[in-house]
C-alpha cells in the first residue's frame, strides 16, 4: 500500500523548523531512543545559542561539543547501557567544570514536574521533591510556595516548555501518529509542552497498518508538525526492539571527546563528513551491521 506524503519531511526540512536561540526538548532517556539523526543535523547546521532540555546522554554531549548550546536543563547526563557504562560525556563535563554554558540542574522528579507544568499549561507545578536538597541551591530561580489549604511549603517547579520537541519513535504514519514499542519515558509530555514536535521514525507505514497496534501509539498527530523517516536514526543509542546501542562506536566517541584533536577528527568523519543519514549509516557499518545490534 502506498504511503501518502502527509507531514513527511526531510531531516533538513525538520531542522529548519528550529531557529537560533530556540529551546528544544529531546525525548528518550540517557542512551535510550534518542533522535540522533536530527541531533547530528543540528550539529552540522549553523544553529547556535540553543537551550536544550533532555534526560541526557550523547545527544546533549554532542551538541555541547559542537558549540550549539547556550544553556542545558537536565537531571543527568550519562552514557549508560544496561549494566555497562559506555563511558563519560567529556564535552558535557568540560563545559560544566569550566562554566562555559549555562546550566539548570534538577532532580529527575522535578524535571518531570516541569514537563508536566508545560504540558498542562500551568504556571508552575507544586511538589515536595527538592525540599531540603541542592536542587534549590543549584537552581536559585526556583521558588517555594505555601499551601493555600493549611501548613506546608512546596517547591514550585516552573514549566519546561519548548519551541521544538524532537522524539524518536519506532513506527509512525505520515500524518504524525507515532508508536513506541519499548518504554515511552516522558516523550508524551515533551510533545504536549512544545510549540512544535518532530518525529524521527525508524519506519513510516500507512495509518491502517499502524492501527493494528493501536496501544503502542504514544504520540498522536494533533501534536506533531513533521515526520522524518530515518532507519537507524537513533544510532548509536538503543531503540528497542529495532536495535541496541552501539558499544563499539560509543568507545570511539568517548575516546574522541576526551581529546580536542581527536574530537575534531571524529566530527570530520561522522558529523560534517556524511551529508545524509544513508551516508552515515554506511559509514558505521551499514544496515546489515546495525540490524545485528541486539
Amino acid at each position: 500500500m502506498a504511503v501518502s506524503a502527509g507531514r513527511l519531511m526531510t531531516i533538513q526540512e525538520a531542522v529548519s523548523q528550529i531557529k537560533n536561540g530556540d529551546t528544544i526538548g529531546i525525548g528518550g532517556w540517557s542512551m535510550e531512543r534518542k533522535p540522533m539523526a536530527l541531533v547530528r543535523e543540528i550539529a552540522r547546521s549553523k544553529l547556535k545559542d540553543l537551550t536544550v532540555l533532555s534526560f541526557s546522554g550523547v545527544d546533549l554531549d554532542l551538541l555541547i561539543g559542537m558549540g550549539k548550546v547556550k544553556k542545558a536543563v537536565y537531571p543527568f547526563c550519562i552514557f549508560e547501557g544496561g549494566a555497562t557504562l559506555l563511558g563519560q560525556p567529556y564535552n558535557f563535563r568540560r563545559a560544566r567544570q569550566e562554566g562555559s554554558i549555562e546550566f539548570m540542574e534538577l532532580s529527575e522528579q522535578t524535571f518531570w514536574h516541569g514537563l508536566q507544568a508545560a504540558a498542562e499549561r500551568m504556571p508552575f507545578y507544586p511538589t515536595i521533591s527538592g525540599l531540603g536538597s541542592d536542587v534549590l541551591t543549584m537552581s536559585p530561580d526556583i521558588k517555594l510556595v505555601k499551601s493555600p489549604y493549611g501548613p506546608g511549603e512546596f517547591v514550585a517547579v516552573p514549566p519546561l516548555a519548548t519551541d521544538v520537541a524532537l522524539i524518536q519513535v519506532n513506527v509512525a504514519d505520515p500524518t504524525g501518529n507515532g508508536a513506541i514499542l519499548g518504554e515511552p519515558f516522558f516523550d508524551k509530555l515533551f510533545a504536549h509542552g512544545s510549540k512544535k514536535t518532530i518525529l524521527c521514525a525508524h519506519k513510516v507505514v500507512p495509518l491502517e497498518k499502524l492501527r493494528k497496534n493501536y496501544n503502542d501509539i504514544v504520540i498522536t498527530r494533533m501534536w506533531v508538525a513533521g515526520v522524518v523517516e530515518t532507519p537507524y536514526g537513533a544510532h548509536p543509542t538503543h531503540c528497542y526492539p529495532d536495535h541496541a546501542w552501539d558499544t563499539e562506536h560509543m568507545g570511539e566517541y568517548v575516546a574522541a571527546a576526551r581529546d580536542p584533536e581527536a574530537w575534531k577528527a571524529y566530527v570530520d568523519k561522522y558529523i560534517t563528513g556524511p551529508k545524509t543519514q544513508a551516508a552515515y549509516t554506511k559509514l558505521v557499518g551499514g544496515k546489515s551491521r546495525l540490524s545485528q545490534l541486539k
